[in-house]
């Protein structure tokens, strides 16, 4: 059986309640955008309805009556409640066509921004918030909807998806190979200074090519793939990178592979969320978006590294390294 309520006009509410708090007809009108008369014609269709005197005339001034100060009370609650409901209820609609990202400042800069168009036109109805987080430091946004994470994949309390797994390879500047090579064999790398980042150990390169160095330990560590890969292209040293990072490095000649050698890396990129993100519709299709389309859309892979005389090693040696 459905209720119905006997309500009186919201107009004639919000009449009511802004005579009362702004104490005169006129400020209570301008508010209201309407005029005095009919501020003072809402206020006496609500008396009627109610069957009350709000307002009571004293020294050519109207007061609140006993039951105006009463009902007021009422009529304030009321319109707080709806007021409210109506906030919340745009803010989750808002929430629910806002898709925030929080990601390293590599990842960001050199796999999603290439990529917004094509993101824009899968998710033409999202509005996408991008937010840098800092690996190892915890900086990141406080209410992502989805957490790009470089690591194992083991991220207790969220589902974790991997979207980027590719292999590692030492790379450096033209110059730096010309200056130090030439680099023919995996153990010529010593001849050059290795960059340490702490997020992309070398153990898993040397372990591929059979060398049982320990980690390199520099004056300088790199908490950022981004940070050493660019200082490589600034003639710093030799890097351990991943196509997806360096394709524009390479294509534009500021960095070279030393070796076709490759190497399964320690860690991978991850796409986590919490089970509530996932629930929303463009979360879970956007992750899936990402697996689709970063894990089997690979960068081009251009030839391998330059040596002194500015030829691929592997040409030069008359075969390739084998990976």
């Amino acid at each position: 059986m459905s209720t119905r309520y006997q309500l009186p006009p919201t107009h004639c509410l919000l009449a009511f309640e802004a005579r009362a708090r702004l104490g005169t007809g006129v400020l209570a009108a301008r508010e209201l955008c309407i005029t005095p008369s009919a501020l003072s014609h809402r206020i006496k269709q609500l008396e009627t309805l109610i069957g009350t005197p709000l307002f009571a005339k004293t020294e050519g001034d109207l007061i609140l009556t006993a039951k105006g100060h009463e009902y007021l009370g009422a009529v304030r609650e009321a319109l707080g409640v709806l007021s409210h409901l109506s906030d919340g209820a745009a803010q989750r609609v808002q929430r629910r066509r806002r898709i925030q990202v929080c990601a390293p400042p590599t990842f960001a800069t050199q796999i999603l921004v290439p990529r917004l168009d094509r993101i824009r036109e899968a998710f033409p109805d999202v509005d996408l918030e991008l937010h840098l987080s800092v690996p190892l430091v915890g900086l990141k946004a406080e209410h992502a909807d989805v957490e790009i994470r470089f690591g194992n994949g083991v991220y207790p309390g969220f589902n974790a998806v991997s979207i980027l797994e590719e292999q590692v390879f030492p790379v450096c500047s033209p110059a730096y190979a010309r200056a130090h090579g030439p680099f023919m064999e995996p153990i010529d790398i010593l001849k050059g200074s290795l960059l340490q980042c702490i997020i992309e150990p070398w153990q898993p390169w040397f372990r591929a090519a059979s060398l049982q160095f320990p980690e390199p330990c520099s004056a300088i560590q790199f908490v950022d793939i981004g940070l050493v890969v660019e200082a490589a292209a600034c003639h710093q040293g030799i890097a351990l990178a991943r196509q997806s990072m360096i394709v524009n490095y390479l294509s534009a000649g500021r960095l070279v592979r030393l070796f076709d050698l490759e190497a399964v890396p320690a860690y991978a990129y991850y796409a986590t969320a919490t089970p509530e993100a996932l629930a929303r519709p463009q979360v879970s299709a956007f992750i899936a978006w990402l697996q689709a389309n970063l894990q089997h859309d690979p960068p081009e892979r251009l030839p391998t590294a330059i040596n002194t005389e500015s030829q691929p090693v592997a040409q030069r040696r008359g075969s390739r390294i084998a990976r």
